[in-house]
């Protein structure tokens, strides 16, 4: 997301400091427009977040289980081709939980301890295809917690430069249009201001699913479509 002002003349080589630009766009007849441009795209990285949570009596045999069962996972994602920058720990907990039960009778038994270890772990799969397939085989290595996905765009840019300046183009013919209707004409620019840009919300997918999964081939996953989009704020001086 993009927040920045640049103020400038078009008769000036040099950009003009907001200090000077304000003075000028106050003494001028000017009029402000704001253009937008949108497109509705495919993503085309999905960001998957899991892990494994172990249980265990011992913390150190729930520890040392846990960690097998993590390389286990990282040593598929590698075989999948996904690369190692493009997997992430997200976080590694080991903490002790009591469990109290009751015998035949309903008497309470004595509270036994036991330890949970959790590694978390986002990666990055392209393309977005591949990830239903990664997510069922995922499952058969060891992760029993799925935390949810993520679709995105890994290379954004050249979409986003394309749309800023059909955002310009945007501004400038609903200008046109009001300076053309009040019988005056569009002079230089004052001021050009991007406004807030790439409106995109990630759409997850089973947020919380159950800690036990059976053996799946492929996750059924729809990324669907996402918005992009660029809006501008233009201001020109008007003339006769």
């Amino acid at each position: 997301m993009i927040r920045s002002v640049v103020s400038f003349s078009l008769g000036l080589i040099a950009i003009a400091a907001p200090a000077q630009a304000d003075p000028l766009k106050d003494s001028v007849p000017n009029v402000m427009v704001t253009g937008e441009a949108y497109e509705d795209v495919a993503p085309d990285r999905a960001s998957l977040r899991f892990g494994v949570v172990t249980e265990r009596p011992a913390a150190a045999e729930a520890a040392a289980e846990n960690n097998r069962a993590a390389q286990a996972i990282l040593a598929e994602l590698k075989e999948l081709g996904v690369a190692d920058a493009d997997v992430e720990t997200q976080g590694v907990t080991l903490a002790p939980f009591t469990v109290e039960e009751r015998d035949a009778k309903g008497k309470p038994k004595a509270p036994q301890t036991f330890y949970r270890a959790r590694n978390d772990l986002l990666a990055r799969i392209r393309p977005v295809e591949k990830a239903g397939e990664i997510a069922g085989r995922l499952i058969d290595k060891g992760v029993n917690s799925f935390e949810g996905i993520e679709f995105d765009f890994a290379e954004p840019k050249e979409k986003l430069d394309a749309l800023r300046a059909e955002a310009v183009k945007d501004a400038e013919r609903r200008a046109k249009i009001y300076v053309e209707a009040a019988g005056v004409r569009l002079g230089r620019v004052l001021e050009i201001r991007p406004l807030d840009e790439m409106e995109r919300s990630p759409r997850p997918y089973a947020a919380k699913m159950a800690t036990t999964l059976e053996a799946a081939p492929a996750t059924p996953l729809r990324p669907g479509l996402q918005r992009l989009s660029a809006r501008v704020s233009i201001i020109w001086a008007l003339s006769r």
